[in-house]
């Protein structure tokens, strides 16, 4: 009896746990437990499937993707299907956040076979030398959602020579080595490159809900930035209104928190009011530049109030020990205990009314508020439950009082999940988004430095960067080209709201390196641990990190003479220029640095006290920045000349100014 009683527990041991329990990723870890026996993505895995003669069955996702519980849920946690997936694959659990080079890798598999972009989950299975040959995203168990089902895929691979599969994905590979990161033939640049893409943004541009989609509605920043831009450089009303009608849209709409502040990922529908209600980092730390942009251009009272206020969530929310975390689940726990898509933020009417009443709030005060916060009885998500958003211009006079009552009214309910990772790209988007915010406030100034510091001293070890960690733990894995990227950015931006030398020396360390270990025979990798991608000039979940490498090396370059630099930086967008020329608007952050070709960095050159006197924001130009330099005068310079010098600043600026009239 003893006997039998070991093995039955040494048996609910082996199902209690995978070989994911030693894994510092949130996600990796919320997979632990299944049946399922994951493996973290290595060699050691790949070998395992050679020795064992068996496929690769890859998941990527990520703690706070919906779809990708739904599909644990449905699939990973069923003993049925766990006893079939573990007989014919190892399978490998990725958190595309640890591992974004990973999955962008795959996310190009799943285009090539597809013909059309991916998305998360990501579901691949490869033989065990790395061959492809399928690919899909959320995947049902059983026959649905145009699929024939997991298990019905499962049974029929099962039944396919490995010779077979191996020559499907000998074909995919091709493909990709045709129509995948390789560069473009490289042709000139159009000369009226800011013109088309203009007309390319009208093109599709939704006019009457605005955004750059039908649905769904994603807030693409960097599509924004390049708008308000090209309004800076060609003065282009048209690119003004774009840009503006969709930042309004969005901080009315229900993409944007209207109770707490802060933006969701995107919304289902195309009037922006139904969001996919992740909470992620990077999407408020570019936006935090968008609406700053803006600011600069409008003095619109209610981009400030997007700002201050999303600044005040996400501080709230995600940081901790001065640095921030990656991003808040859409699911919550509901009355029962069980996860619910947008629990923690939605509203039912009657239950609002009545709570705001014992409160004490008049009912016409807070029919009034109800009303404009699109707060109805028959609801707008899920049945009778509605997502507050802005649905009338004027404001009703007790809003505040009534919004206050609804944020107490969701402090009875559980905080959705945040992923504690600590990573160093997206940190830097946000702080980088923060230095922007100071246009509003210079309080931010300050913040952002104490974050921008926490960080170096946590990621930014003895020399060596690192890509992400959790609170409490020495960081381990190195940083990726979008790390250096990003994070040389937001040195740069920590300089130019600072003048703090530190920054700077920084700046020049950080983008050196990046060039040392990521630059090799002529093309960009995104990481050196081995998988080898390249880097190009796409725009996924946030900004081309390959594309901000070339802005980054044209300030360096411009600043310090380096003309080898500036090659460098040029290299990389002529390496896409047939990309550029035919697609702009959806590489916009690749664009915008071609942009910056044509009109050319300026950086004003003097002692502290003379740059500390203006606010480079006042310039009608668009990318002009400050230097230190040991001279009384001011020396506006490109890369190969100073063309303007003074004691009269008016007069330095004039002569910028007048760049854009040439």
């Amino acid at each position: 009896m003893r006997i039998i009683t070991l093995i039955l527990s040494f048996t609910i041991f082996v199902f209690a746990s995978n070989n994911l329990a030693n894994e510092t990723s949130p996600y990796l870890l919320q997979h632990k437990e299944n049946p399922v026996d994951w493996h973290p993505w290595s060699e050691e895995a790949f070998l395992k499937a050679k020795q064992e003669n068996k496929l690769i069955f890859l998941s990527i996702g990520y703690s706070t993707c919906h779809w990708c519980h739904v599909m644990a849920h449905e699939s990973f946690e069923n003993e049925h299907f766990a006893k079939l997936l573990n007989k014919y694959f190892i399978s490998i659990k990725v958190d595309r956040e640890e591992l974004p080079h990973i999955d962008a890798y795959y996310q190009k598999v799943y285009r090539t076979m597809h013909n059309k972009s991916g998305g998360w989950p990501l579901t691949i299975m490869m033989t065990a030398d790395k061959k492809p040959f399928f690919s899909g995203t959320y995947v049902p168990l059983s026959a649905g959602y145009g699929s024939e089902g997991l298990i019905n895929i499962i049974n029929g691979v099962a039944v396919t020579s490995h010779q077979k599969l191996s020559q499907r994905g000998e074909k995919v590979l091709a493909s990709m080595q045709l129509s995948q990161n390789i560069p473009n033939h490289k042709t000139p640049l159009h000369s009226d490159l800011a013109y088309r893409t203009i007309n390319e943004f009208q093109s599709y541009y939704d006019f009457k809900n605005s955004g750059f989609s039908k649905q769904p509605k994603f807030p693409e920043a960097s599509k924004i930035i390049l708008l308000l831009k090209l309004y800076e450089s060609r003065k282009n009303q048209e690119s003004l209104d774009m840009a503006l009608m969709t930042l309004d849209a969005m901080a009315k709409g229900g993409i944007y928190d209207q109770i707490e502040g802060g933006f969701y990922r995107y919304t289902v529908d195309e009037k922006w009011q139904i969001p996919h209600f992740e909470k992620m980092l990077y999407t408020n730390g570019e936006l935090l530049e968008a609406y700053s942009l803006a600011y600069k251009h409008t003095k619109n009272p209610l981009y400030k109030k997007i700002i201050d206020e999303t600044i005040a969530q996400m501080d709230k929310r995600f940081q901790i020990g001065g640095v921030y975390m990656s991003a808040s689940n859409a699911d919550s726990k509901n009355r029962e205990g069980k996860n619910e898509e947008g629990f923690y933020f939605v509203y039912e009417h009657d239950e609002a009314f009545e709570y705001l009443k014992k409160r004490g709030l008049e009912k016409a005060d807070i029919d009034a508020a109800l009303a404009y916060l699109g707060i109805k009885e028959d609801g707008n998500f899920d049945g009778d439950l509605s997502n507050p958003h802005i649905t009338e211009k004027v404001a009703p006079k007790n809003l505040k009082k009534a919004k206050e009552m609804l944020l107490e009214m969701r402090k009875t309910r559980e905080y959705p999940f945040v992923d504690n990772k600590i990573n160093t790209a997206w940190n830097a988007l946000y702080i980088k988004g923060k230095f922007k915010a100071a246009i509003v406030d210079k309080k931010f100034i300050l913040q952002a430095k104490k974050s921008l510091d926490a960080l170096l001293e946590k990621m930014y070890v003895k020399g060596e960067l690192y890509h992400q960690s959790i609170p409490n733990a020495k960081p381990t894995q190195k940083a990726l080209l979008e790390d250096y990227a990003f994070l040389a950015a937001t040195l740069f931006e920590a300089y130019q709201a600072t003048l703090e030398q530190r920054y700077f020396e920084l700046y020049i360390e950080i983008v050196g390196k990046s060039v040392t270990l990521f630059y090799k025979n002529g093309r960009w990798i995104e990481s050196n641990d081995g998988f080898e991608t390249y880097a190009d000039i796409s725009e996924r979940a946030y900004a081309s990190a390959l594309a901000q490498q070339s802005i980054n090396l044209l300030n360096y370059a411009t600043v310090l003479a380096d003309t080898k630099k500036f090659a460098m930086a040029k290299e990389i967008t002529e390496s896409f220029s047939g990309t550029i020329n035919t697609n702009s608007s959806s590489h916009p952050t690749a664009t915008l640095a071609s942009l910056m070709f044509k009109y050319e960095s300026v950086f004003i050159k003097s002692t502290k006290s003379n740059l500390e006197r203006f606010d480079a924001n006042d310039i009608k130009y668009p990318f002009v920045y400050k230097y230190l330099y040991d001279a009384n005068e001011y020396l506006a310079c490109k890369i190969n000349s100073c063309f303007s010098y003074g004691t009269e600043f008016e007069k330095v600026k004039k002569d910028i100014e007048s760049l854009l009239k040439r």
